[in-house]
């Protein structure tokens, strides 16, 4: 190897090992950019909203919760009160949307439509009004898509009010349906506490069934001669309310063409007294409900009583307006029911009933047995 070969090699070794020097400062040295998490909705004011908007590509139009006084009703289901937890938590989970600094897509709007977050294209959106139904803010979400290989599934967000759109990863999940912003249990009577039940048909044939004190078997009137009960369907139809849901709710005014022509009335303890009247139309089942209050009028306290006196009159205090109360919240309104429900409630009588064993005949009586009833008497000595 000549010297001209040998101090270009020199020079190379030298360079490479400058290179490496100053890539190792530069690692040292390096500071990655800082990636800040930020809510997307921020300063708003809950007690301004006065309309929430809830709208979805896939629905039909969108939901209103319009605030009365202090709570929120939905007016796609003619004003019925909505559910203080479901509106709370609704506004909870926008307002829990968390973005990162990185996570910018375009501040461009001639991208929205493309990627799916204007009000035409987003999967859903909700908007928060004020008193003069103007928006506050608002977001819309995209429908989501999966990014690479093996990658879960991410959405775009955007203020409404804002060019920006970001990434997504964890959505949240809004409903879009009015029912599932109402509480849809409308009644639940501890099966304990069940006394008995009557069922009306519409020839107004009243039957009965009334709860022992010691046996889950229940006593059936009328019980027709040679006739027993069948317990399994007087048991669905004695504990019928102990949940009792709402598919959908309707004014009572919009519906003056339903026949209540029956009735399911189950009284419980404490002398409170809960009424269903159910009709059919086109295979559906409307119910109207109410309760009543059938006790002695609670007294107020006169002087010292014992604990247990005490109690008594609580609950007679406690009944009389869960009666009161229960009728004022559910006036005016018309449910459909589950179609099972609706039939447990008025089974008629002969579903309750079956014929009793018949007797065994003489010829079937063991040949000891009838021994046994054939001896005469012993003479008393």
């Amino acid at each position: 190897m000549n010297d001209k070969k040998v101090a270009i090699l020199a020079i190379v070794a030298v360079l490479a090992a400058a290179g490496a020097m100053l890539s190792s400062r530069l690692s040292r040295n390096y500071t990655p950019p800082k990636v800040t998490i930020f809510p997307l909705i921020e300063g708003l004011d809950i007690d301004r909203i006065q309309t929430i908007v809830i709208g979805a590509k896939s629905a039909d139009g969108p939901i209103h919760l319009d605030r009365s006084d202090k709570a929120f009703t939905v007016r796609e289901k003619d004003g019925y009160p909505a559910s203080v937890s479901k509106v709370n938590s609704l506004i909870s989970d926008c307002l829990d949307i968390r973005i990162t600094s990185d996570a910018l897509i375009t501040s461009n709007p001639a991208n929205h439509a493309q990627i799916g977050v204007t009000e035409d294209t987003a999967r859903w959106h909700v908007e928060f009004l004020g008193a003069d139904q103007k928006l506050i803010t608002g977001l819309l979400v995209s429908e989501s898509k999966t990014e690479g290989e093996q990658s879960r599934p991410v959405s775009a967000v955007r203020l409404m009010k804002s060019p920006n759109v970001y990434r997504l990863a964890d959505e949240p999940y809004i409903s879009t349906r009015a029912m599932d912003y109402i509480d849809a249990q409308i009644l639940q009577a501890e099966r304990e506490k069940i006394l008995r039940v009557s069922v009306t048909d519409p020839n107004q044939r009243t039957y009965t069934l009334t709860a022992q004190p010691d046996s889950s078997d229940l006593v059936l009137d009328p019980l027709p001669e040679g006739k027993q009960i069948r317990q399994a369907n007087a048991k669905t139809t004695f504990s019928a309310l102990t949940y009792l849901r709402a598919d959908d709710v309707s004014a009572a005014s919009k519906l003056p063409d339903l026949k209540f022509s029956n009735t399911y009335v189950c009284e419980v303890k404490n002398y409170l007294v809960y009424t269903v009247r159910l009709a059919e139309q086109d295979g559906k089942y409307y119910i109207r409900l109410s309760a009543r209050y059938t006790g002695p009028e609670p007294q107020v306290q006169q002087e010292a009583e014992s604990e247990e006196k005490l109690r008594e009159r609580e609950a007679l205090f406690l009944a009389r307006d869960t009666a009161e109360s229960f009728t004022a919240k559910h006036d005016g309104w018309v449910y459909i029911i589950p179609s099972y429900k609706a039939q447990e409630m008025i089974r008629p009588l002969q579903d309750l009933i079956e014929d009793k064993p018949a007797a065994p005949a003489a010829s079937e009586v063991p040949a000891a047995d009838k021994s046994a009833s054939e001896k005469p008497a012993e003479s008393a000595g």
